[in-house]
C-alpha cells in the first residue's frame, strides 16, 4: 500500500468511522494486485480505470467505461483543478449558491482544490472575526460516488486532508437517490450547485442520470410551491385562523399510529378506473381499512358504501363543495386546519385533523400541539397513503388513483367533475368539450400502465407520481400495491389482481379491534380536553403578542426611513444614513430571528411581489436613497400584512 493510500484510509476512518466500517472489506478489494504495475508507471484498477503518470508525475487515469476517455488533464491535473475550484466559486458567487455537489469527481483534482480554497477562506474570515453563521464562504461541500471501488482509486492516488477537513462535509458513497436528496434537502436544494462532468459520471451513467431527474423533479416541486404559495397564501392564511380553535376541539391522526399493524388498506382515488372498482367496493371494505379521498366519497356512497376515512387536504372552495350535500356517518373526516370552513360541517362520525403544512398552524403544532403528519406530494392520494402508512398495515392496495387519462377518460363517471361538466354543458360548449381541456391542457407525455400498455398522463401527475415513487423507497417496510392496472405504473407498486384479493377471507375481528383502540385513544383525547384548551389559549395570546412584535419593529423601521428620506442630499444626509442603516440591520434581524417569524410566513411579501413594488415606486438613482426606499416599501408592507393577520386572528 503507498502511504497516500493509507493517509486518506485512516483519515476517513477518523472522520467517517460507520462509513469507513461498511466499505472497508469492498475498499481493499478495489485495489490493484502488485503486479500490475508496469515499467511505463500504468495501473489497472478493477473499476475499469487506468492511472498513468501525467507530465508533471501526478497520477491522472482514462475511463475503459467511456472509450479511454481521460479523467484529469494529461500533463497538469493538479493545475486544472485549481482552475475548476476558481471557476466554481466565481460561478456560486454569481448564482448566490452556497453547496458545491460533486456528481462524481474523478481522482478528486477538482474537489480537492476547492476544498483548500474553502479552508483558506475560513481561515481569513476567521482571523477577521467572522466565523459565525453566513460568513462562511460555502455552506458545505457534498461528494457523491456510486462505486466505492471507483472511490477507491481516488484515495490510493490523491491526498485527500483538505477535503476531509471541512467541518461540513457530506460523503455519499454507494449511497441510493433517496439517500442523496435528503442530504441536498438538508443543506437546502435551492442552494446546491450540481457539478457534472461526463468524464467523471459515464462510469454510471443511469445512476446519475437518475439522480439528475430526481433533483430536477424535486425542484420542479418547489417553484410550483412558491408559486402556489403566492397564489393561495391569504386563502390558507384566512381559513387556518378561522379554524384554529379546533386545534383544541379535534384529535390527531397520531392516536392512528401502529392501531392496523394486523390490517391492510385500500386508498381509494377518483380517477376514471374507478368506475371498474366500485361494485366491488363492500366486499374490499371487509378486507381493509377503506380510506377515500375527498373527490371519490360522492361514488362510495352512491354504491351504499361509507368509507372509514375520507380524507381532504387541499384547502380551496371547490375542495369542500365535494363534501357538499353529503353525510357519512360512519366515517372519521381527516383534514387540516387551513381546509374551508364548511369543511368542519361535515355530517360524519368525527374530524380529526393531520398538522398543517402551512405556518400558522405549524406554530401550534411545534409548540406542543402536533397532530401528526401524513405528508403531502399535491395530490389528496398521497396525504390518504400517508395516513394508511401511519395506521402501520401491512399492505396498502391503491384503486384507482390512476395519474393518467386511461381510455383518454379524465374522470370516473358521476364524480363532481363530471357532474359539473354536464351542469354547465351547453348546445354550442358540450360537456365533451371541458373533458377535452382538462385532457390536454398540461404537458401530456405518454407512460406505461401495470400491463405494460402505453396510457396519456402529464407533467402535474407525474410529479404526483415520484412522490409516491419518493415515499415508498423510504419506506420499504411498508407492501404496495395497485388493483387497477391501467394506472400510471408507479416503481415500487406492483400490479394485485383484485380478484386475488376478493379471494382472501373478510378480517372483521381485526377491523373491530381497530376501532375498539380508536375509541379508547378518543376517551383519552376528551379526559385531556381542558388541559389542550388552556395551552391552545395560552399559545393563541403568544402569538398575537409577538406578531405585535413584529408589527412595531417594522413600525420603527418604517419611521427611521422616513426620517432621513425627507433630508436633502448632503452632509445631513449622508451622516443620517450612516447613522441609521446599522439601526435597520438590527430591526431586520429582530424580524428575522422573531419565534414568530415563520407563523408570519404567509402574510409576508414574497419576493416577486417587492421587486414589483420596487419598480412601480420608481426608485432614486442615489444608491442610499434607493436602499431606503426599498425598506420603506418592505416596512409599509409588512406591517400592513401583519394588521390584517391581527383581523384574521380576531
Amino acid at each position: 500500500m503507498n502511504s497516500i493510500w493509507n493517509k486518506n484510509c485512516a483519515l476517513l476512518q477518523q472522520r467517517f468511522p460507520q462509513l469507513y466500517d461498511m466499505m472497508e472489506a469492498e475498499l481493499l478489494a478495489a485495489l490493484p494486485a502488485v503486479d500490475n504495475v508496469i515499467t511505463e508507471k500504468t495501473i489497472d484498477f478493477p473499476c475499469g480505470w487506468t492511472l498513468k503518470q501525467a507530465k508533471t508525475g501526478a497520477w491522472t487515469g482514462e475511463s475503459s467505461g467511456s472509450g479511454g476517455q481521460a479523467l484529469h488533464s494529461r500533463y497538469d491535473p493538479q493545475k486544472e483543478g485549481q482552475r475548476l475550484a476558481q471557476s466554481l466559486l466565481q460561478e456560486m458567487e454569481v448564482s448566490q449558491k452556497q453547496v458545491p455537489v460533486f456528481m462524481g469527481f474523478g481522482l478528486g483534482y477538482g474537489l480537492a482544490a476547492l476544498a483548500q480554497e474553502i479552508l483558506a477562506a475560513q481561515a481569513v474570515a476567521g482571523m477577521r472575526g467572522q466565523v459565525e453563521a453566513g460568513k462562511n464562504p460555502l455552506a458545505g461541500l457534498v461528494l457523491v460516488e456510486p462505486d466505492v471501488a471507483c472511490f477507491a482509486a481516488a484515495l490510493w492516488s490523491l491526498d485527500f486532508e483538505p477535503v476531509f477537513a471541512l467541518e461540513k462535509c457530506a460523503l455519499l458513497v454507494g449511497a441510493s437517490h433517496q439517500s442523496v436528496l435528503g442530504v441536498l434537502e438538508s443543506f437546502g436544494l435551492e442552494k446546491c450547485h450540481c457539478i457534472w462532468n461526463k468524464a467523471h459520471t459515464s462510469h454510471n451513467q443511469q445512476y446519475f442520470d437518475g439522480l439528475q431527474t430526481l433533483i430536477q423533479r424535486n425542484r420542479d416541486k418547489d417553484a410550483i410551491n412558491n408559486r402556489t404559495l403566492e397564489k393561495f397564501g391569504q386563502l390558507w392564511l384566512r381559513n387556518s385562523c378561522r379554524n384554529l380553535e379546533f386545534l383544541a376541539t379535534c384529535d390527531g391522526v397520531k392516536r392512528y399510529e401502529n392501531l392496523g399493524w394486523n390490517l391492510d388498506a385500500c386508498v381509494v382515488g377518483a380517477g376514471p378506473s374507478l368506475d371498474e372498482i366500485l361494485p366491488h367496493l363492500k366486499e374490499i371494505k371487509e378486507r381493509c381499512l377503506l380510506i377515500a379521498v375527498d373527490t371519490a366519497l360522492r361514488a362510495c356512497l352512491r354504491v351504499g358504501v361509507e368509507p372509514d376515512f375520507v380524507v381532504l387536504g387541499d384547502p380551496q372552495y371547490w375542495n369542500a363543495r365535494h363534501l357538499a350535500g353529503l353525510s357519512s356517518p360512519s366515517s372519521v373526516l381527516v383534514t387540516e386546519v387551513a381546509a374551508y370552513p364548511s369543511v368542519f360541517r361535515f355530517p360524519c362520525q368525527e374530524v380529526v385533523l393531520c398538522s398543517s403544512l402551512y405556518p400558522v398552524g405549524k406554530f401550534f403544532s411545534s409548540h406542543g400541539l402536533d397532530k401528526g403528519e401524513l405528508g403531502a406530494g399535491g395530490s389528496v392520494a398521497t396525504s390518504a397513503w400517508g395516513l394508511a402508512r401511519l395506521c402501520g398495515c401491512r399492505r396498502i392496495f391503491l384503486a384507482a388513483v390512476d395519474l393518467s387519462f386511461p381510455g383518454k377518460r379524465t374522470h370516473a363517471h358521476g364524480s363532481t367533475f363530471e357532474e359539473k361538466t354536464h351542469q354547465n354543458s351547453t348546445r354550442l360548449i358540450p360537456s365533451q368539450h371541458s373533458q377535452v381541456s382538462a385532457l390536454f391542457s398540461a404537458d401530456i407525455s405518454v407512460k406505461k400502465s401495470y400491463t405494460g400498455e402505453p396510457v396519456i398522463t402529464d407533467q402535474r401527475m407525474e410529479l404526483y407520481a415520484w412522490w409516491f415513487e419518493s415515499k415508498i423507497a423510504a419506506h420499504p417496510e411498508t407492501k404496495n400495491f395497485s388493483l387497477t392496472p391501467q394506472s400510471l405504473a408507479i416503481p415500487g407498486i406492483e400490479a394485485f389482481p383484485l380478484e386475488s384479493l376478493l379471494q382472501e377471507p373478510p378480517c372483521p375481528q381485526e377491523r373491530q379491534e381497530f376501532f375498539v383502540n380508536q375509541e379508547k385513544a378518543r376517551a383519552k383525547f376528551q379526559e385531556r380536553q381542558q388541559e389542550i384548551k388552556r395551552h391552545f389559549h395560552q399559545l393563541y395570546s403568544e402569538l398575537k403578542d409577538g406578531l405585535f412584535q413584529l408589527y412595531k419593529a417594522a413600525r420603527k423601521g418604517l419611521s427611521l426611513c422616513q426620517e432621513t428620506l425627507v433630508l436633502q442630499d448632503g452632509p445631513n444626509f449622508e451622516a443620517a444614513f450612516s447613522r441609521i442603516i446599522s439601526q435597520l440591520a438590527t430591526i431586520d434581524q429582530a424580524i428575522r430571528t422573531s419565534p414568530y417569524h415563520e407563523s408570519a410566513a404567509l402574510a409576508f411579501p414574497s419576493q416577486q411581489q417587492l421587486d414589483m413594488l420596487y419598480e412601480q415606486a420608481g426608485l432614486s438613482s442615489n444608491p442610499q436613497r434607493a436602499t431606503l426606499e426599498k425598506s420603506r416599501i418592505l416596512y409599509q408592507r409588512i406591517m400592513e400584512a401583519l394588521a390584517e393577520y391581527n383581523k384574521f386572528l380576531e
